[in-house]
This record gives structure tokens, sequence and C-alpha cells, in this order.
């Protein structure tokens, strides 16, 4: 029995140790999210002004811009994962029985994990022909324009994959 005990409370400490891990990457992907989110503002604020004051625009900056914005959709991916604040439609689930939901909830999050290593994948397939293609306006190679979306893919992969365990046994938070 002790043996039993003891190794349950080892787990147990284990997966907290990995949830801290987790909320500690997602801290991280915030700051990013972050940076990413002011150079948008900024490269956008710079581009109004340039077009209405000077009659001119930035190409850099206009691609800047949409690499700002892709790489925020993409690092903000798994923050919402972990915290599960992407949006749901529950309206039919919401019917089921607690056990049933858990088991919807465990399927749902394993359908993501492999959604994200097909992506995965794919970009993986890409990048094998494309990786030193440069982009026009910053002359970025290809690997760098793709590393943000790469990050956040394979973070929403783990926090999924981590989401499923927690809810298989029963440790996700109730908040």
């Amino acid at each position: 029995m002790r043996h039993n005990a003891a190794s349950t409370r080892i787990q147990v400490y284990k997966d907290l140790s990995m949830n801290k891990i987790l909320q500690k990457v997602s801290k991280a992907y915030q700051f990013v999210a972050i940076v990413f989110l002011l150079t948008l503002f900024i490269s956008v604020f710079i581009q109004i002004i340039m077009r209405n004051f000077f009659n001119s625009g930035s190409i850099q900056l206009e691609e800047l811009a949409r690499f700002s914005m892709i790489s925020l959709v993409f690092i903000t991916i798994p923050i919402l994962t972990l915290e599960s604040k992407h949006i749901v439609v529950d309206f039919l689930i919401s019917h089921f029985s607690k056990r049933i939901q858990r088991w919807i909830s465990v399927i749902t999050q394993l359908l993501v994990t492999f959604f994200g290593l097909y992506i995965l994948n794919a970009i993986a397939s890409i990048m094998q022909r494309n990786w030193n293609v440069r982009t026009p306006g910053l002359n970025m190679p290809n690997i760098l324009f793709y590393l943000p979306i790469i990050f956040g893919i394979l973070a929403m992969t783990v926090f999924s994959l981590a989401g499923a365990w927690n809810t298989l046994t029963n440790k996700e938070d109730k908040a």
C-alpha cells in the first residue's frame, strides 16, 4: 500500500512540475506575443504617418506588420489552448453527463494534437524545398518567417496533449 501511495504522490509531483513548466512556457509566449503586438502597432503607425504626410509607403514596414500579425496569431494559440480560453461551442455538449463531457474533451484535445502534428509535418515538407527562399520586403529567409508558426503549433500540440492527459487523470483545474 505504501509503495502505491508513494508512487502516486511522486507522479502527482511530476505532473505538477510539468504544469509549472507549461505555465512558464506560456508566460514566455505571452512576452513574445506582446513584442509582436508592439511591433505591429509601431509599424502600422509609422505607415499611417508616412502615407498621410509624405505620400509614401514602405514595403519593409508592410512586410514587418504582416510578419508580426501572423506571428502574434500563432504565438497566442498555445496560450489560449493551455488556459482553455479559445472559442468553445458547447450548446450540445453541455447537455451530456460530466463523464461524457470529459471523454469528448479528451478526444477533442487528442484531435488537436494530431492536427498540430499534421501541420508541423506539412511545414517541414514545405521548408525542405523553400527554407532559403527570401521574403521580398525584408529579405528574410523563409525559415525565420515560419519559426513563430512552428513554435506556436508545436506548443499548441504539447499543451493539447498535456490537457488530454490532465483530463484523463482528472487533474485539470476546475476554475
